[in-house]
């Protein structure tokens, strides 16, 4: 039986970066079958008109939604999901760029494996983390906010074709087997932004144990296009208060608190040493801020 895939592309005021990654899909060797876009652009970015004659000429279902009613990155992933047709749903950011054979690989995997029910590629521009970043990650998170996804990927040689195992997926580049949302959906209410991957991988884990997985073989670009993203202070507060709002919508005390004090200590010394670098205190301040929203925060029944 053939399985059959979507594209999801979440979008807002990059246009320029959504052509890119549409044409990336178009020259796939394996085409999906079904493309939809949640674009919460102003009217003046929308490209529908542009895209919708390609996506004919490639026999691509093209669902372009235009909704500037849709706020950020987890409810436009969350409204997508009623237009799915597909086996699989995959979910990309507008600045990602796939390689010609990413879907092929893909699916090729998911024949050889069906015991995954979720992925990611390989992001071929990942910067180069030095060693002592890699020791304090590893140092600060585990218990609850255990992510071995940098340290799979990094043990993978030329020679690896088994996917890899891991216990979290990176939202941006994620392919999910469409009964997954039957039972797990995306949280739409707590305002999960840089955690919210995490988040989700939390629930998926205790729902479909060890099924996730990290395929060799798919590889893409990411980019990181400037327009839309937090800046470095904004991001330092709001790491502190996500921080929070897992430890109490989780409710783990297996480690008695302490991979959650850890990993508080941890964005402190990092705020700190930002302070110093630049020069701004702010960095610091902005901490302390997201410390106290965070200690104050209530969770949100989805």
């Amino acid at each position: 039986m053939k399985m059959t895939f979507s594209f999801v592309i979440p979008t807002k005021n990059r246009p320029i970066e959504l052509a890119t990654v549409f044409d990336a899909i178009l020259a796939q060797s394996r085409l999906p079958e079904q493309v939809i876009i949640i674009d919460q652009s102003s009217p003046d970015k929308v490209i529908k008109d542009q895209l919708a004659p390609q996506a004919k000429k490639a026999n691509i279902r093209l669902d372009y939604i235009h909704d500037e009613s849709i706020n950020g990155l987890v409810k436009a992933k969350a409204a997508s999901i009623q237009y799915n047709q597909c086996d699989y749903i995959s979910f990309f950011d507008d600045d990602i760029v796939h390689q010609p054979d990413y879907l092929a690989e893909v699916e090729n995997a998911l024949i050889a494996h069906p015991e995954m029910i979720g992925l990611n590629g390989v992001i071929l521009n990942t910067p180069n983390e030095g060693l002592l970043k890699r020791f304090i990650f590893r140092l600060t998170h585990f218990g609850l906010y255990k992510d071995n996804r940098q340290s799979v990927i990094r043990s993978l040689t030329p020679k690896t074709e088994l996917p890899q195992a891991v216990d979290a997926l990176s939202g941006g580049l994620s392919t999910w087997e469409k009964e997954v949302f039957e039972k797990v959906s995306f949280d739409t209410k707590n305002n999960f932004h840089a955690y919210e991957d995490k988040e989700f991988s939390i629930r998926i884990e205790r729902t479909f144990p060890k099924q996730m997985f990290i395929v060799p073989q798919a590889k893409l670009y990411h980019y990181h296009a400037a327009g839309n993203r937090q800046s470095l202070l904004r991001r330092t507060q709001n790491d502190v208060i996500e921080v929070w709002k897992l430890f109490k919508k989780n409710g783990n005390y297996n480690w008695l608190g302490l991979d959650f004090i850890v990993l508080l200590l941890g964005l402190l010394i990092n705020a700190l040493i930002l302070s110093l670098k630049h020069l701004n205190i702010n960095f610091l301040l902005h901490y302390l801020r997201g410390f106290n929203q965070g200690r104050k925060s209530q969770i949100l029944s989805e």
